[in-house]
C-alpha cells in the first residue's frame, strides 16, 4: 500500500517516513502472497477513489461507492482488513517515532546532567519543580506540597476497546523488531530480522480482530493486569528517581515521599449494569492481583539475589540482619540447601527465603475470599517490605553501601506502590439497586410500605434510627433466604471484608456509588457496610446536570450527618468525591457538562471547607473528548481547584490503556506528564487568582444555550432518537463482543439508559462526532452576536479552563467529518426526518467551526497544532473507505431481515472490522 507521507518536515521525522513506507511496503507483499495481487489492485482502487472524492472529484465518489457496492462480504472483509491492518502498522510506526523523540530528549538531558541552566524536558516532573521554584515556592512550602502529593489512576474495562491481548502482544513484539532496526550500526538487524517483520505482519494478517464470544470478566481482568505486567510495574521506580532527582537540584533539603502514585481497579468490582460481576468474580479479581504481585515480586527478588552476592567475608551485616537470618535458616529443605551452598552469602539466601515464601502462598484464594476455605499461611505485605528495609539498611551501613541504592531499593518501591495485591480493587454498584435490596432487608419493619415509597425525609430517619445504635445488626442477625438481588449487593461486602482481614486494608478501595443524588444514597451503603461487617470509604458519583448541581448541598448534609461523622472517623477523615464525565455530557452536552464539573468542582470545595477532613476529586474521564479525555496535563491545570488536598484520582479505561501503558517508555512518559499538572495544579489550587466575574458571566450564558440547544435536540425532537439509531451503527455495537458489559443498564432502548461509552462510540463510528460539539456553535455565535467576540478571544488567551474547552472542541470537529456523516444518512429510512435532523447537525456544525476560527483567530481549525492537523488529514482517505464498506453491510444487514444465518453472519464480521479499522484510524472509540 501506498505509504502516508511523513506529518512534518522536520529531520526528527524521517525515521517515521523509513517505517511507514518499510510497514506498508511489507503489507502489500503479505497481501500479495496471501491474497493475490487482485486483492491489493482492489485496496489500492478504493483507496485512490477515496482520496480524490475528498479532492471534490464527484464522479470519483459515485465510483467509489459503486465499487463498495459490488462487493461480496467476503470481499468487503479483506477490504477493511487491509485498511485496519495499515492503521495498526501506521500507528505503531507514530508511537515508535515518538518514543526516539523521547529517547533522545532524555539523553540529551542525560549528558547535561552537571550544567545547571540546562532546561528540563517539558511537562516532566523536573520542569514542574522547576517551575515551582522559580515562583518563589519555599523549601517548607514545596515539603508540604510534595507530602500532600497522591495520583491514583484506576483501571476499568472499557466496552468498546478494539485490541484483543493476543493483538496487544503481537503489537508489542513488532514495535520492539521496529526499535531494533534504528539501534547503534553494529547492532543493527539483518536481512533475516527485516523478513520477520514481513512474518510478523503476515500473522496479524491471519489473525481475528474480534473475539469468538463476548468475553468474561476475568479476560478483562487478565488484559487489565497484563498492563502492570509489561510496563507498571518497571515505571514506577524510574518515576520515584525522576521526582528524587527534581528536588535534588532545586529542592536539595526536601524529602521525596515514598508512596505517592498508586493504582486501583473495576475490573471484577464494578457492577454497575454488569451483571456478570458476582460476588465470586470480585474474590477471583482480588486472587489474580495477588498473583501476579507476588509472581513479580518473586521474579525481581530471584534477579537480585544474583547480584548481591555479597560476603561476610568481604563485608560485614549488621544484628538485625543476622537475625532475620536465624528466622529462615528452618524455612524449608530447600532454603537449607541453599545455607550450605552459600553459607557466606547473606543477602543472596535471605532473597532466596523470600523467594521461597511467595512461592508457597495458596495460588487460588477465591474460596477463602468467599469465606468457603479457611485461610492459612497468608503472607502480608510487612513481612517483605520489613525484610527488604533490614538488608537495605545493612548495606546502608556497610562497605557495600552503593548495592543499597540499586535494585534492591527498586524493589521496595515497586512493593510499597504495589503491594502483593497489584491495585486496589473497588466496588461499584448503581444507586438503584441498593433501593431495591434495602427494601428488602428493612421489610420487617416497614410493613406494608415499602422502602421506595418512603420521602427522603422519612428514608433519613428510618437509616438514621437503626445507625444510631445495633439495628442493623439485629435485622442481619434474622435474616434468612435472602434474594439473590439482595445478596448481589451484600455478597461483594462479604468478599471486601475477608480481602482486608487476610490480604490488608490496601487489597481493597473504595466503595462508590453511581447516580448518587441523595443523602440517603449514601446512608444506605453505610447501613450495607454495617450489615456485612465492613468499613471502606464512600464516594458519591455525581453524574448528571442536576446531580452535579446539587452535589454540594448532598456533600455538607454528609459532613454534617452524626452517622456519616463517624464513618468518616473510620476512614481516616478522608472523602472521595467522584464526578462523571461521561453521562453528565450525555445528559446535557458538551458545554453544559464541562461549565457544570467545573462549578461543582469548586462548589464541592468550599461545602469541604472548614470539616476538617482531606478531599480527593474523583475524575471519570474517558478517552474520547466527549467523555473527558484529552491531554492530561491541561485538563488537570485547567481546573485545578480539585487539587487543594494534593491528591487526585482518575480512570484510566480499555482503550485508553492500550494507547498509553503498553510499553515501559510511553508510560513514563505519560505519568510523567500526569505529575507534571498535578505538582503544579496542587499549587494554584491555593494560589489562583480570582476568575473575572465577566468570564463567569460570559460561561453561564454560554453554557445555558449549549444545554437549551442540547436538549431540544436530543430529548425533546420526537425524531431525533431514531435518526441516531439509523444514522449509526449502535445497533451493531449493542452486538459487538468487545466487554463483559452490555451496552444499556436496562432493557430499554431510552439515551438515558443507554451507557455513555456506546453513545460516544456510535456517533464517532459514522463521523458525527456529535457529543463532542454540539450545541457549541450556536451558543458562541450568540454571545457574539450580543457582545462581540474580543471577551471571547482573551478567555481564550488567558484562562485555561475556556482554552482547554476551545481545543478539544477544535480537535473533535476536525475528526468530524461531514461528507461522511452524510452517507450515514443514507441508512435513515424517512425522508423527510432524514434531511430535517441533518440540516440542522449540518447548520451547528458549520456555525461551530466558523465561531471556533473567530474566537482562536486562525484560519483553519488545529492551526496551532500543525502535526496533529497534518496526522489527521492523512489518514482520511485511508478510513474513509471503511466508512463506505460499513454503511454498505449495514444497509444489507438491515433490509435482510431473510437472510439465511450464514450470510447475516458474515455482514455481521465485515462491521465488526470496520468498527475496529475505524477506531484505529481515528485513535478513539468511546
Amino acid at each position: 500500500m501506498e505509504p502516508l507521507q511523513p506529518y512534518s518536515s522536520e529531520d526528527s521525522f524521517s525515521q517515521l517516513a523509513d517505517d511507514i513506507h518499510q510497514l506498508g511496503d511489507g503489507l502489500g507483499k503479505v497481501i500479495t502472497a496471501i491474497e493475490g495481487k487482485e486483492v491489493l489492485e482492489k485496496v489500492e482502487l478504493l483507496r485512490q477513489l477515496a482520496k480524490a472524492s475528498r479532492g471534490g472529484d464527484e464522479e470519483a465518489e459515485r465510483q467509489l461507492q459503486a465499487e463498495v457496492a459490488r462487493l461480496d462480504p467476503a470481499e468487503a472483509f479483506e477490504m477493511a482488513m487491509a485498511f485496519t491492518t495499515y492503521f495498526e502498522l501506521v500507528n505503531l510506526a507514530e508511537e515508535n517515532c515518538r518514543l526516539q523523540i523521547l529517547r533522545e530528549r532524555r539523553a540529551q538531558r542525560a549528558r547535561q546532567a552537571d550544567d545547571p541552566d540546562a532546561k528540563p524536558p517539558r511537562e516532566s516532573i523536573e520542569h514542574a519543580v522547576a517551575k515551582l521554584h522559580a515562583k518563589g515556592l519555599s523549601t517548607a512550602d514545596m515539603q508540604a506540597l510534595v507530602d500532600r502529593l497522591h495520583i491514583e489512576l484506576v483501571l476499568t474495562a472499557h466496552p468498546t476497546e478494539a485490541k484483543r491481548r493476543t493483538m496487544l502482544t503481537k503489537l508489542s513484539r513488532l514495535a520492539r523488531m521496529l526499535r531494533q532496526q534504528h539501534a547503534p550500526a553494529e547492532h543493527r538487524f539483518s536481512a533475516q530480522d527485516a523478513l520477520d517483520i514481513e512474518y510478523e505482519i503476515a500473522s496479524l494478517w491471519l489473525t481475528d480482530r474480534s473475539r469468538t464470544a463476548r468475553p468474561e470478566v476475568t479476560d478483562e481482568i487478565r488484559t487489565g493486569l497484563w498492563y502492570f505486567d509489561q510496563s507498571l510495574w518497571d515505571t514506577l521506580p524510574r518515576l520515584q528517581r525522576d521526582l528524587e532527582d527534581a528536588l535534588a537540584r532545586f529542592y536539595p533539603e526536601v524529602k521525596a515521599p515514598s508512596r505517592w502514585l498508586t493504582f486501583g481497579s473495576w475490573i471484577g468490582g464494578d457492577r454497575d449494569g454488569n451483571p456478570n460481576v458476582t460476588p465470586a468474580v470480585t474474590a477471583t479479581a482480588l486472587g489474580m492481583h495477588r498473583r501476579l504481585a507476588l509472581s513479580r515480586l518473586e521474579t525481581t527478588a530471584r534477579e537480585l539475589s544474583r547480584l548481591l552476592s555479597v560476603s561476610v567475608r568481604r563485608d560485614r551485616i549488621s544484628p538485625e540482619m543476622e537475625e532475620l537470618l536465624k528466622e529462615s535458616e528452618h524455612f524449608s529443605a530447600q532454603i537449607e540447601a541453599l545455607a550450605d551452598r552459600y553459607p557466606n552469602e547473606p543477602y543472596r539466601l535471605l532473597l532466596a527465603c523470600l523467594c521461597a515464601r511467595c512461592d508457597s502462598q495458596p495460588l487460588n484464594l477465591s474460596e477463602t475470599l468467599l469465606g468457603q476455605k479457611d485461610a492459612a499461611g497468608i503472607m502480608r505485605a510487612g513481612e517483605s517490605t520489613h525484610m527488604l528495609d533490614t538488608m537495605i539498611a545493612s548495606l546502608g551501613q556497610s562497605r557495600g553501601a552503593m548495592l543499597s541504592q540499586g535494585g534492591l531499593e527498586r524493589l521496595r518501591q515497586q512493593l510499597e506502590t504495589f503491594g502483593l495485591h497489584m491495585a486496589r480493587l473497588d466496588l461499584r454498584q448503581h444507586s438503584a439497586w441498593h433501593e431495591n435490596a434495602i427494601n428488602e432487608l428493612l421489610a420487617p419493619k416497614l410493613g406494608d410500605r415499602g422502602y421506595p415509597d418512603l420521602s427522603e425525609a422519612e428514608k433519613l430517619e428510618l437509616l438514621t434510627s437503626l445507625l444510631e445504635g445495633d439495628g442493623v445488626e439485629q435485622l442481619a442477625a434474622k435474616a434468612d433466604n435472602l434474594s439473590e438481588e439482595a445478596e448481589f449487593v451484600l455478597g461483594p461486602l462479604r468478599v471486601a471484608r475477608r480481602a482486608q482481614e487476610l490480604l490488608g486494608p490496601e487489597a481493597v478501595g473504595i466503595y462508590v456509588i453511581s447516580m448518587a443524588a441523595e443523602l440517603s444514597d449514601v446512608l444506605e451503603v453505610q447501613f450495607f457496610q454495617r450489615w456485612c461487617g465492613v468499613t471502606m470509604p464512600i464516594a458519591p458519583l455525581f453524574e448528571t446536570l442536576a446531580d452535579l448541581d446539587n452535589a454540594p448541598g448532598v456533600l455538607t448534609l454528609m459532613l454534617n450527618h452524626p452517622c456519616y461523622h463517624r464513618h468518616l472517623d473510620a476512614t481516616k477523615r478522608h472523602q472521595t468525591i467522584m464526578l462523571g464525565y461521561s453521562d453528565s455530557n450525555k445528559d446535557c452536552g458538551y458545554l453544559g457538562a464541562n461549565w457544570a464539573l467545573f462549578q461543582a468542582q469548586e462548589n464541592i470545595i468550599k461545602a469541604c471547607e472548614g470539616a476538617d477532613i482531606t478531599v480527593t476529586l474523583f475524575h471519570g474521564r474517558g478517552g474520547s473528548i466527549a467523555r473527558g479525555g484529552g491531554p492530561a496535563a491541561k485538563a488537570i491545570l485547567a481546573q485545578p481547584i480539585g487539587l487543594r488536598d494534593g491528591g487526585i484520582r482518575v480512570t484510566e479505561q480499555g482503550e485508553v490503556l492500550s494507547t498509553r501503558y503498553h510499553d515501559p517508555e510511553l508510560a513514563h512518559r505519560i505519568l510523567e506528564q500526569m505529575t507534571y499538572g498535578v505538582l503544579l495544579g496542587s499549587y494554584e489550587a491555593r494560589h489562583q487568582k480570582e476568575i473575572p466575574a465577566e468570564w463567569r458571566a460570559a460561561m453561564s450564558s454560554l453554557a445555558a444555550a449549549g444545554v437549551a440547544a442540547y436538549i431540544a435536540t436530543v430529548k425533546e425532537d420526537p425524531e431525533f432518537i431514531e435518526f441516531w439509531k439509523q444514522a449509526t451503527p449502535i445497533d451493531m455495537i449493542g452486538q459487538l463482543k468487545f466487554g463483559s458489559r452490555p451496552a444499556f443498564r436496562r432493557a430499554t432502548t431510552s439515551v438515558a439508559d443507554l451507557r455513555a461509552i456506546p453513545w460516544v462510540f456510535s456517533w464517532m463510528q459514522s463521523r458525527f462526532n456529535f457529543p463532542g460539539w454540539f450545541g457549541l456553535g450556536g451558543a458562541l455565535e450568540a454571545y457574539a452576536n450580543e457582545h462581540g467576540t474580543a471577551r471571547l478571544q482573551e478567555m481564550y488567551q488567558q484562562w485555561p479552563f475556556f482554552t482547554t474547552i476551545i481545543d478539544n472542541a477544535q480537535l473533535t470537529l476536525l475528526k468530524a467529518d461531514l461528507p461522511i456523516a452524510r452517507l450515514y444518512t443514507g441508512l435513515v429510512e424517512d425522508e423527510a426526518r432524514r434531511e430535517r435532523i441533518f440540516a440542522l447537525i449540518e447548520a451547528e456544525y458549520h456555525r461551530t467551526r466558523e465561531m471556533l476560527l473567530a474566537v482562536t483567530e486562525q484560519a483553519e481549525l488545529l492551526e496551532n497544532e500543525p502535526v496533529l492537523l497534518r496526522s489527521v488529514k492523512l489518514r482520511n482517505p485511508y478510513i474513509d473507505p471503511m466508512n463506505y464498506i460499513q454503511v454498505e453491510m449495514l444497509r444489507r444487514l438491515r433490509a435482510g431481515e431473510d437472510l439465511p444465518e450464514e450470510q447475516r453472519d458474515a455482514l455481521h464480521g465485515v462491521i465488526e472490522l470496520t468498527i475496529n479499522g475505524i477506531s484505529h484510524g481515528l485513535k478513539n472509540t468511546g
